[in-house]
Formats: C-alpha cells, structure tokens, sequence
C-alpha cells in the first residue's frame, strides 16, 4: 500500500499538471494537510502585493539572461569603456574643437617663442598684438589646424584608451588588483599617455612643423608649406622637430592626463553620489593642464626654436635640444624661456580644458546611446519582427494566466470535489452578459408579453 501511494507521487511529480488531472488532485490534497482542511477555509495571511511585468516601464527595464528583469539604473554603465571607433570619433572632436576655438592665442604663443633677439630690432611683447599690423596675423594657420588635429586626436584618445584598457585587464587578473590600482593608477596613467603620445607622434608631428610654420610666417598655407618642408629636407622634413616634440609632449600629455585623473578620482571621493558635469570636466582639465605648463615651458620654447628655426636663416642654427637650451640661456637668459609662458597659459589651459569638457561630453554621449539601445532593442527591429514579437508575448501571457488559473483552481479544490478538471479558458463572462443583452431587447419584451396575453 504504502509502495503504490508513493508511485502514484511519483508518477504525479512527472507528468505535466496541465495534462494529468490526476497530478492536480494529488497535489491539492497534499496542500490541504493530514486534516483535509482546505486553504481557503485557514486564516487569511496578508498577501505580498504582486508586481506585473507589463506595468513596468520599458525604459527602466531590460532582459538579462534567463528571462530576468534588470533596471536600468543597475546596469554597470559606467564600468563599459569606449570602444576603439568611437574613442577615436570623441578625440577628434574634441581636439579639433578645442585647438580651432584657441587658435589665436597659440599663434601669439609661437610667435613670441620663435621670435629671437635681432640688433637694432624691438622684441615683440604681448603688447605688440594690440596693433593691427600683428594682431592680423593671429588668424593664420587655423586651416591647416583644424584638418590636421582631426587625426591627431582621433590617434591620441584611441590608443590612450585601449592600452589603458588592457593594462586595467591585466591588473584585474592579479589578487591584488585593489592595491596596484590605488598605488601604480597614476603612473598607469602616464605610462598609457606615453604610449598614445608616441603612437600620435606620426600624424602630430609634421602638424606640428607645419602649423608651426605658418603661425610663426615661414609659409603662407597649408599647400605652400607642405611643399616648402618637402622640396627643403623631403619626407624627412616634415619630422625634423621629432625628438624635441616628443621629448617635450611625453612628459607633458602625461602629466596633464595623469593630474586630470587624479583630480577627477579626488572629486569622486568628495562627491560620491553625484556625476562630474561638463563645466566641471573643463575645469579639472583647466587646472591639470596650468601645473602641467608651467613646469615645462621651458621645454616647449626649446622645441619651438628648433621648429621655426628655417625663419632666421642668417643666424646660426641651433644643433639639437642641448645646444639650444644653452645658448638660449646663454645669450637671453632665463626670462627667455617663460617669454611665452602668459599666452601659453592663455592658449594651452582654455584648450585643454575644453578639449576635457569636449571629449567627457561626447563620451558620456556614447555611452548613454549605448545604453538606450541595449534596453529598447526594439529600435532596430522591421514591422513584422515587432508584429511577430508581439504576437509572441501575446501567447506567453497566455499560457502564464492559464497556468496561475489551473492552480488557482487546485488550491480552491475541496473534500466535494478532490480531483477537478484543468480549467480551460472560456469566454463565459461574455457569453452571459451578451445573453442579457438580448433578454432586454425590445423584440424579445413584445414576445413575452404576447405569450403572456395568450
């Protein structure tokens, strides 16, 4: 006896409850208890008040796996990096951005560095622009640097951003991952700059000589002076300033971005809950970028002199970056160094600062249509994927009600009725009052009444 009872268990365990009355009953009266007292004759309990998918927002919900459902506001946004192409699309606007806005003064910067001591000639000064006869040539060479920052930011933030990435992935491997980033993230950081400065080399460098150029008046435009530096030294020329450029822009671009992260992790600390706004990207980069000038214009004047050296022809040329900081010492001294530093700071601190603000902005841009995409994938579907979807949601719904009704309907069994039939879902609610209806229509009044009569 007591063998069949649990092979008649076991056999209802088995078989589907929607198929097997015998299943349903089973299971209604192993709910009811030793006593056969029915759940719906127990003490009512407070119920859990029930949420329903359909009543949640689409766009504060997204399916993970397994058919679960995530908020939005959970979702690890703001751990997903940039992707390469899209690095690359956020660098080149914001550099290209950032140097066409500051143009001016960093065509006052190069001239005053590249201007060497004549006799008989009055320094120029930032004064001097206040003329017109100087101040017109601050607008030259903003052609030439709005095509050729395109790619140079494009490279810069691309690679700064892969090769940070990967060296985030090979920390994470180690178990001390927390304590490498916390002490090494800086010189992480400098290191990463590093590398993409040197990568950028290739495309900042002839922008460099030939923005340099033109700024300072050596050529006229962008044509003239790629045709200039080719016919003078050939392909060679265009990376003549190669070593003092990237001597000066290594430590440079790796202190700035290296400041600006340390800068922003302190200002996530004071304000945890709260986002870094635009205004506030700019001006974090702002005050990276001023430490960051003032400990290295002299090496930016030294890298200046040897670019536009072509200027002064009838004056001994300088042979490399030792050479030039000693005679620059030497016969100007030490003011001749920071002579650029007010329009340096002045053309260099804005531009950083909105080259930050800039790329923060399309970066977060990037990742919010991300996001969006990743919870609405509906966007992207046809007519009839949607049509089809919908239909197949329709028929999940359905199937979902039925299961809740059957075992609605197997909780609710009773000692009369022990085994009930699985419910199957009929329109009785709208046959009944669709009876009505025609119960009190006025056809159906005037044949009682004539029954009636008779």
């Amino acid at each position: 006896m007591i063998r069949s009872i649990f092979l008649l268990i076991a056999f209802a365990t088995v078989v589907d409850s929607s198929l097997s009355p015998l299943a349903i009953g089973l299971r209604s009266a192993i709910a009811r208890g030793p006593l056969g007292i029915n759940p719906s004759r127990r003490a009512t309990v407070k119920q859990r008040p029930t949420i329903s998918l359909d009543s949640l927002d689409p766009e504060q919900c997204t399916s993970i796996r397994g058919g679960a459902t995530k908020t939005a506001a959970a979702l690890p946004a703001k751990d997903r990096r940039l992707h390469f192409w899209e690095a690359m699309i956020c660098g080149a606007i914001s550099r290209s951005a950032a140097q066409t806005i500051m143009h001016p003064a960093n065509t006052m910067k190069t001239i005053l560095q590249s201007s060497r001591s004549v006799p008989g000639k009055v320094p120029l000064t930032i004064k001097s622009f206040a003329q017109w006869e100087n101040a017109r040539h601050l607008t030259r060479g903003a052609g030439a640097q709005l095509i050729l920052s395109i790619p140079h930011g494009a490279v810069n933030f691309a690679v700064l951003e892969f090769v940070r990435r990967q060296m985030n992935n090979l920390v994470s491997l180690s178990s001390y991952a927390d304590v490498i980033n916390r002490s090494f993230g800086p010189g992480m950081d400098f290191i990463s700059s590093a590398i993409s400065t040197v990568c950028c080399s290739v495309v900042s460098t002839p922008q460099m000589m030939i923005c340099d150029n033109i700024m300072a008046g050596t050529y006229g435009n962008l044509l003239e002076a790629t045709k200039g530096l080719m016919k003078d030294k050939g392909l060679i020329g265009f990376y003549g300033g190669w070593w003092p450029g990237i001597a000066g822009k290594i430590p440079s671009y790796g202190l700035t971005w290296t400041l600006f992260e340390q800068i922003k992790r302190i200002r996530s600390s004071l304000y945890p809950n709260t986002a870094a706004t635009d205004v506030q990207n700019s001006i974090m980069g702002c005050l990276a970028s001023a430490t960051t000038v003032c400990i290295m214009i002299p090496m930016d004047t030294v890298k200046t002199r040897l670019v536009t050296q072509l200027n002064y022809p009838d004056l001994v040329p300088y042979n490399g970056i030792s050479d030039c900081f000693k005679r620059v010492l030497k016969e100007e001294g030490v003011g001749a160094f920071y002579r650029g530093l007010t329009p340096r700071l002045l053309s260099v601190v804005p531009m950083i600062g909105i080259q930050f603000g800039v790329y923060e902005f399309t970066k977060k841009f990037m990742l919010a249509k991300d996001t969006k995409e990743s919870i609405s994938p509906k966007i992207r579907l046809s007519k009839s994927e949607l049509k089809k979807r919908d239909e197949e949601a329709e028929k999940e719904r359905s199937r979902r009600e039925r299961i809740i009704e059957e075992m609605a309907m197997e909780v609710a069994a009773d000692d009369d009725q022990p085994f009930p039939a699985p419910y199957r879902k009929k329109d009785w609610w709208g046959t009944a009052m669709q009876q009505l209806k025609m119960e009190k229509q006025p056809c159906g009044v005037s044949k009682v009444a004539g029954s009636a009569n008779k």
